[in-house]
């Protein structure tokens, strides 16, 4: 099996985390409480808690097992294996190589992370809202009616991480996303030539589509001779730099100079969102 078919499962189990067709079968219970009718919606039904594990499972699987897909490809192209060092230094990627573990042999020896990770509760269907395009969740009150969702809006398998003490890490998915997009780029750095599936690279025409509108409205605060910035998003906290038409680095934006609305519509447009490339996003000004 080659490095890309290896990818193409990952984003397989990443897309079966998505179970919208399901809330059809989700029917509101109404109940009437004297003079009064009480509904409410159970949206963990979407999915059987073993269906619900079952996808998880299967997606720690997928991203633990580069490690050793990297190795193997680094052993027969003669290059140096960098892989445990980038468990050792990348959080995320270290997050989900000790829930692999834990769902392995149901617990640690050593924990990579040092956090010591496990899921708060079983996986289980929710509701959610992602992305930076439009949503919409249509809710019929009356018997019969069916659940409708739109745009960014959908059914999903999830979970949250947290650590020994139960200290909340992270939404799963989240950390798989960043912890793919390291593994791939320790793939380019060792010398492979990936291609990033058509939903990914779509994200990234978004991200970079939307940098590159803010970056238009308000060029008069960037530094001169600014061509493009790149854009990072870590722990929540967004940063962008500032790069000239030589692709020399001029700044970092936010600085000191920028004012309250650069700043917010920055934070408050990327700060949930995940790049699909390690290295950030790029556009283009």
């Amino acid at each position: 099996m080659d490095i890309e078919q290896k990818l193409e499962q990952l984003y397989a189990a990443l897309r079966e985390l998505q179970v919208t067709e399901k809330l059809s079968s989700i029917k509101p219970n109404v109940k009437r409480v004297g003079n009064e009718y009480l509904t409410s919606i159970d949206f963990t039904q979407g999915a059987d808690r073993a269906t619900a594990a079952n996808r998880v499972s299967l997606l720690l699987n997928n991203i633990a097992c580069l490690k050793d897909h990297l190795k193997a490809w680094c052993k027969k192209n003669g290059k140096l294996f960098t892989g445990e060092q980038l468990i050792n230094s990348d959080r995320d990627v270290a997050i989900i190589h000790d829930l692999w573990n834990v769902d392995k042999h149901a617990e640690l020896n050593r924990s990579r992370s040092g956090l010591s990770p496990r899921l708060q509760h079983s996986p289980q269907t929710g509701l959610t809202f992602k992305g930076g395009g439009p949503m919409m969740v249509t809710i019929p009150f009356f018997e019969g009616g069916v659940i409708r969702a739109q745009g960014q809006a959908s059914l999903r398998v999830a979970a949250t991480v947290v650590d020994k003490d139960g200290n909340g890490l992270g939404d799963l998915e989240a950390i798989s996303l960043r912890a793919v997009a390291a593994w791939q780029a320790e793939f380019v750095k060792a010398g492979m030539k990936l291609t990033q599936p058509p939903e990914r690279q779509s994200e990234y025409r978004r991200l970079s589509a939307t940098l590159q509108a803010i970056g238009v409205l308000y060029r008069a605060e960037l530094p001169s001779g600014t061509t493009s910035l790149l854009m990072k998003v870590n722990s929540g906290k967004v940063a962008v730099e500032a790069y000239d038409r030589m692709g020399k680095k001029i700044d970092d934006i936010p600085n000191d100079k920028s004012s309250p609305a650069l700043r917010d519509a920055l934070q408050n447009t990327f700060q949930h969102e995940i790049s699909p490339d390690h290295d950030g996003v790029i556009a283009i000004i």
